[in-house]
């Protein structure tokens, strides 16, 4: 299920009202809320079954042929709804008086074992199947019956959330069940067994429950390591097998063999890394294994970050589901608002740059000039960025709906003034990960420095291949770490001595000259591929000492008075000193005039956008952003301002430049071959600066991007303040008209989430 279908919108707040009736207690209208919490899991379940007729709930069931005009009920249905009611109130009834001995240890273990049984089961009667040819037909089987499982248990669910004692399982099992079939709504729509490929993701997640209680019951060193080894060649075996088969077998191997042509599983990635970050600290002994399968299930399949992160550790998730946070409205608020901006940057700002530019240039370089290879270069960094933070963004904020906290997977990366910092703010989770489960198994900073710079080489190569099965991949893991071991060597060789980086960028001058002239001379007639590799020998070192020079020094970090404000100001301190608010010294009102204003113009470009001519567009932009940077400005004061200009003006700089080599980086992994990111290369040297096919959407698209990306923080949280001050009423209508925005801005073709290939 996308994001960005209309689904998702649906199924969120059907999770939402199901998750929160589950919290209520007490026998005043039970059964009235029960049937309520069915109805909304019906929703759910026809959200990824799409059949009514699949439907063996009488409550969901009778209300849809209601609905649809259907005046028969034909026997067969009745007999289903009968069969489907006593299942249901039979798990009801489970779930009420036993929901104590299910949570158990012993409960849980039993439910392990269940588990274990229906898989293997399922997995041979699906293997029988297809080597018979009677797939589809066992398929429609089994999908016909599928709800009775559901029903098995979210009844159970349901019944234990009646019991205050049983109430955090209840949750917990309704948060499994939406996940599964959040991540069902995908894999049933595949062809042939990969509709079954929930099975297998729970397989694994069985075997990591009981790998992480052998490896704690565990004391010698050597079995707790074979545990640990079974865990990662379990996971990663089946991350290779569907990611890296074709690739190793004929462009590595090169055997003569058919192409498997397999279906990279949606998530894959992401929930292998997630498992497998849960056994190697159940092994490290930093976190105690889990006697609850449902509860690591749901921290596995937790449908907000499943498909395409953030990767989340099980010692951040785990201990949120076992106490379950409370709703609260203001986090709520904040979530949707979060919501929000995702979609837009997902809608209106990442498809576009996407249909428009990025996909055309990628796949025909040699019909467009320099000057617009370079734009959809630096497109498809925006693209890239937009797109999988946007999925982030809408992936936290759905957590914080609910109540649960996920942690940060993008900081505005290409504000980045080196290459180490792209990486603490660029996919977070992802980079974390690398360093604390690879970079640091494989050494990191310890001994010798040649053995740091090798750790770092490795680590980033091995990141890339984890991208994908391609050359290029690999090509653009050893840039970023070839350009982080650079970095650090010259981090380390000046220290901040303005004297040794001098000394340091007079030898990286020379090299350059040196680099230039064997270029010309001796390697005149080479081909591309030498060409690339010579100029970035020599331009690497000039461009690592610049940056680490330039960002030596970073400004002091300064939060505005308004942002010390507390939650949920009252939309009438809008008009009010910010600072009045917080109890803090007056000082001037003008950063809430300017912010205003910001906001005025900001509507004011919607318009033009559909009443206006194009040539108005950037400049109200322009002035957008400009009115939120004045108003950060104006708040931080000039006497605080002045003396950080010269910092502010080398660290943009060294933004500017760190920038240039992400996007260099970026031509290999976008490229569908290693050939095609040559071209591109190729076409860019030419030089030519024709731009017929750089047309408005194209440049407002670009424009409206890199202002998003640079937009004042301060200005930025003063926005989400002010929409979690409004009332509900006021919420609501905010909402509405963004949603008709983007259904203006959206395209009639859906383009799935980028990250999802990962």
């Amino acid at each position: 299920m996308l994001f960005s279908s209309p689904d998702y919108p649906l199924f969120l707040i059907a999770v939402f009202f199901l998750y929160a009736l589950a919290r209520w207690g007490g026998p005043r209208l039970a059964w009235a809320r029960i049937a309520v919490m069915v109805l909304l899991g019906d929703v759910i379940f026809m959200l990824v079954a799409k059949d009514p007729d699949t439907l063996w709930d009488p409550i969901g069931g009778a209300l849809l042929r209601l609905a649809t005009g259907e005046a028969r009920w034909p026997a067969v249905v009745i007999g289903h709804w009968a069969i489907g009611f006593a299942v249901l109130a039979g798990a009801i009834a489970i779930g009420r008086r036993h929901g104590g001995w299910i949570a158990s240890d012993r409960g849980q273990a039993i439910i392990a074992r269940g588990i274990v049984a229906v898989l293997v089961a399922i997995g041979a009667t699906v293997a029988v199947a297809w080597h018979t040819g009677a797939l589809d037909d066992v398929t429609a089987e089994i999908t016909a019956h599928g709800h009775l499982l559901v029903l098995i248990v979210l009844g159970t669910g349901l019944g234990a959330a009646q019991r205050e004692a049983y109430r955090p399982l209840g949750r917990v099992v309704i948060l499994f069940v939406a996940s599964s079939l959040f991540y069902h709504a995908w894999a049933s729509a595949m062809p042939g067994p990969y509709r079954y490929l929930l099975g297998l993701l729970l397989g694994t997640i069985v075997l990591d429950y009981y790998l992480g209680i052998w490896i704690e019951r565990t004391e010698g060193p050597r079995r707790r390591k074979a545990l640990v080894i079974v865990s990662l060649c379990s996971n990663l075996g089946i991350l290779v097998f569907f990611k890296y088969a074709d690739f190793f077998t004929h462009d590595v191997l090169r055997l003569h063999v058919e192409r498997w042509h397999l279906i990279l599983p949606a998530g894959i990635s992401f929930h292998t890394f997630q498992s497998l970050s849960y056994t190697i600290d159940v092994y490290r002994k930093q976190l105690r294994a889990t006697r609850s399968v449902v509860s690591f299930a749901t921290f596995v399949l937790f449908f907000p970050q499943l498909v395409a992160g953030p990767i989340v550790r099980a010692q951040d998730l785990l201990p949120q589901l076992d106490a379950l946070p409370a709703l609260e409205l203001e986090a709520a608020t904040a979530g949707l608002f979060r919501i929000v901006v995702g979609l837009f940057k997902k809608i209106a700002l990442a498809d576009t740059l996407a249909l428009a530019l990025v996909d055309r240039v990628f796949e025909a370089p040699e019909r467009f000039s320099a000057v617009e290879v370079i734009a959809g270069v630096y497109a498809y960094a925006l693209q890239i960025y937009l797109d999988f933070s946007a999925y982030s963004d809408i992936a936290i904020g759905s957590a914080q709906v609910l109540g649960f906290t996920l942690p940060e997977n993008f900081r505005t990366p290409y504000r980045s003034a080196n290459l180490q910092e792209f990486w603490r703010r660029w996919h977070i989770s992802l980079s974390t990960w690398l360093r604390d489960y690879l970079y640091i198994t494989l050494g990191g900073s310890k001994g010798a420095p040649w053995r740091t710079y090798l750790n770092l080489i490795v680590t980033m190569v091995l990141g890339g291949l984890w991208h994908g099965a391609s050359w290029a991949f690999i090509v653009w893991g050893a840039l970023h770490g070839a350009g982080l071991a650079v970095t650090r060597y010259f981090q380390r060789s000046t220290q901040g001595d303005p004297r040794a980086a001098w000394a340091l960028l007079g030898r990286c001058v020379a090299i350059v000259a040196v680099g230039v002239a064997l270029q010309r001379s001796v390697l005149r007639e080479a081909g591309t591929w030498p060409q690339l590799v010579v100029t970035w020998l020599y331009l690497v070192p000039l461009w690592a000492v610049l940056t680490a020079w330039l960002s030596r020094e970073e400004p002091v970090s300064h939060e505005p008075v308004v942002l010390m404000a507390g939650e949920g100001l009252p939309w009438r301190a809008l008009f009010r000193s910010s600072p009045a608010l917080a109890g803090a010294p007056h000082v001037s009102p003008a950063p809430e005039f300017l912010r205003v204003g910001m906001c005025l113009t900001g509507l004011g470009f919607l318009a033009a956008l559909a009443w206006s001519p194009s040539w108005t567009w950037i400049p109200l932009v322009g002035l957008t952003w400009g009115l939120g940077l004045a108003a950060d400005a104006a708040e931080l004061g000039m006497a605080e301002l002045r003396p950080r200009l010269w910092a502010y003006a080398r660290r943009a700089l060294a933004v500017v430049l760190v920038f240039q080599y992400v996007c260099l980086a970026w031509i290999f992994f976008r490229a569908t071959s290693f050939d095609n990111a040559l071209a591109v290369l190729r076409q860019i040297a030419l030089h030519e600066t024709d731009h017929a096919n750089l047309v408005p959407i194209i440049t407002l698209a670009l424009a409206v991007g890199f202002t998003c990306h640079l937009f004042a923080d301060g200005s930025f949280r003063w926005l989400r303040l002010r929409f979690v001050a409004l009332p509900p009423w006021a919420q609501g209508a905010v909402l509405a008209a963004v949603a008709l925005v983007l259904r203006e801005l959206g395209h009639t073709k859906i383009v799935p989430f980028i990250y999802f290939q990962f």
